[in-house]
């Protein structure tokens, strides 16, 4: 059966010689394990679609764990960056996505993983608050919300700067300490209500 999505890749592996299994997370918010074939030739056309971040509509023949991509025309690129700090926090949005959707399919959080890419991209906010941001809706819309209190002003508690990531405001400033301890806060607690580890948390602490 032939089909066509439109998918974020949230992850490539190598399989065989040429080959490489992809994770791909579609509009519908459904992840998806995919086999793109050839790719690790030298010249391959669909090379560009195999890679993490990769923003395409595929096409897809067959069912299942059998869905084979036969085509794929680049949306938009997401990520050419030489910047750590910007690659390691979309990483980690990448893993929270697969980890947040892998059993129980959520469009919105598609729609708000571009969102908050684009931000980490072209905007000028400190890497991990787009990344604190997406992590903290990845509970809420899965059903685990919490309620914050904005600050008056520049937040100054954990508590506070999640107030001010919920809906990514940019009126406030936060110092780097802060940032930092909200961002390990909010991953411990993600990872305590998906029973997982985010193993991206790692390479941005």
């Amino acid at each position: 059966m032939n089909k066509s999505v439109t998918a974020i890749v949230l992850r490539s592996e190598d399989y065989r010689d040429y080959d490489k299994i992809l994770k791909l997370f579609t509009q519908e918010g459904q992840v998806m394990r995919v086999i793109i074939r050839g790719v690790k030739k030298s010249g391959a056309k669909l090379r560009f679609a195999a890679q993490p971040f990769a923003f395409c509509n595929y096409e897809l023949s067959g069912r299942n764990e059998a869905n084979v991509i036969t085509g794929a025309m680049a949306i938009e690129d997401l990520f050419k960056v030489s910047d750590y700090d910007i690659y390691s926090a979309g990483c980690i949005m990448l893993e929270a996505a697969e980890k947040a959707c892998e059993a129980q399919p959520n469009p919105e959080l598609f729609v708000l993983l571009l969102k908050r890419l684009k931000v980490l991209i072209y905007g000028n906010l400190h890497p991990k608050l787009p990344a604190i941001s997406y992590i903290q809706n990845a509970i809420h819309k899965s059903g685990y919300a919490y309620t914050y209190d904005k600050p008056k002003s520049d937040p100054t508690t954990v508590m506070e700067l999640l107030a001010c990531t919920e809906n990514l405001s940019t009126d406030f400033t936060a110092s780097e300490d802060l940032i930092y301890r909200t961002f390990n806060k909010i991953a411990s607690r993600f990872e305590d209500k998906f029973s997982c580890t985010l193993v991206s948390k790692s390479f941005i602490l």
